[in-house]
């Protein structure tokens, strides 16, 4: 990915060079200034307006990620005093998260069939009076059904903020924007060597501001290890490798 990126960069501006320096066109410059007021003016007011947009859809997104996992956490620390339960949590948090380690991808078990909900509710609902006499009074366990609740509303908003991408007509106001900005640039003629540089750094820069919000609406910019490094991090916390690193130490 960032080597195919910086392989374009390096077209882009090899062909930038070319327009700038090597090829001439006669335009009047009240023409090309008008043409850079208007193309800038519009290219900034969109690209603004949808990297926001996608900004705020890759926060929630965040947010989500980070609820749910606290959910399912929550959910098998809480059933630390039914361990007959939390041996059979861990397995099935286990083979949830595994399937998003495997597959690389935070999303996988909302967008593909899933048991995860369904078989927790049942291993909740397995508790005998036994056991339930046994904590009684804990308040650990005030709401806990209000747990499966949560994580079957927070598969339902992943779902939701994933599929809010841009439209095709929205990508096209944006390349046909961004075009028209650094074209127009390039219109203006000067021998100015300096000034000509300056003008294939802008185009470089609009380039990049499209490169940006591509990666917030496919949500690349999450980086390639990012959906293995939250399955490990609840993997880590099923298994208890943090505890037994902790008595590892004390011993």
């Amino acid at each position: 990915m960032i080597k195919s990126t910086i392989f374009s960069l390096l077209i882009f501006i090899l062909v930038s060079s070319v327009l700038i320096f090597i090829v001439k066109m006669d335009i009047k410059l009240d023409i090309t200034s008008e043409l850079v007021v208007a193309s800038t003016f519009f290219f900034a007011l969109f690209s603004g307006f949808f990297i926001a947009r996608q900004n705020d859809r890759y926060n929630k997104i965040v947010d989500i990620i980070a609820e749910r996992d606290g959910l399912y956490s929550t959910l098998y620390r809480v059933f630390m005093l039914y361990p007959r339960i939390q041996a059979e949590m861990r397995e099935i948090i286990r083979e949830h998260y595994t399937r998003i380690l495997d597959n690389n991808d935070w999303a996988y078990n909302e967008f593909h069939p899933s048991t995860t909900i369904t078989r927790l509710t049942k291993a909740m609902g397995s508790v005998t009076d036994e056991e339930a006499n046994k904590v009684k009074n804990n308040n650990l366990f005030d709401g806990i059904w209000g747990t499966i609740q949560a994580l079957q509303q927070n598969r339902k908003s992943i779902i939701a903020v994933y599929q809010q991408r841009l439209l095709p007509f929205q990508w096209v106001l944006i390349y046909v924007f961004s075009f028209l900005s650094i074209i127009s640039f390039y219109l203006l003629q000067t021998d100015l060597f300096w000034v000509n540089i300056f003008k294939i750094i802008f185009g470089v820069a609009v380039v990049l501001v499209v490169l940006l919000i591509k990666q917030l609406d496919t949500l690349s910019i999450f980086g390639k290890d990012f959906s293995r490094n939250i399955a490990r991090d609840v993997l880590r916390i099923i298994d208890e490798v943090d505890i037994k690193e902790l008595e590892e130490r004390k011993s």
